[in-house]
């Protein structure tokens, strides 16, 4: 009888086992989402970055028409010499002939990185 009882119980458990596997299947994927009409964004034309400058404080030592040259206010060891790119040439012809940048005026002058030619040039020059 005990053998009975455990061809039973194996059967019983075989049959709820094969029942219970019966209804798994695999998962239907989701049905695709219909796509909406929406209207592009105008692509705007893309502007190139501005280039960043290097920006030197000082003091005028010497100005003329073929060079700059600046004693920085932080270090007065720090002395550079800055030539005049071609459209502030026409700019310092015009300053030189209204008397221009005296001995110990305060600037800044703007260069291209990696460079000594003058791109820019802020101050207020001293009345002669």
């Amino acid at each position: 009888m005990k053998t009975k009882g455990l061809i039973r119980g194996a059967l019983a458990s075989l049959a709820l086992a094969m029942w219970a596997a019966a209804p798994v299947a695999a998962q239907n994927p989701p049905a695709p989402a219909t796509p909406q009409a929406t209207p592009a964004p105008a692509a705007k034309p893309a502007k190139p970055p501005k280039p960043k400058l290097d920006k030197y404080k000082g003091k005028v030592l010497s100005f003329n028409l073929a060079q700059m040259i600046v004693q920085s206010t932080e270090n007065e060891k720090m002395v550079w010499t800055f030539q005049y790119s071609a459209p502030l040439r026409q700019y310092v012809t015009d300053l030189l002939n209204s008397g221009g940048y005296q001995y110990g005026d305060r600037v800044q002058v703007y260069c291209n990185p990696g460079t000594t030619v003058a791109v820019k040039i802020k101050g207020k020059p001293s009345k002669s």
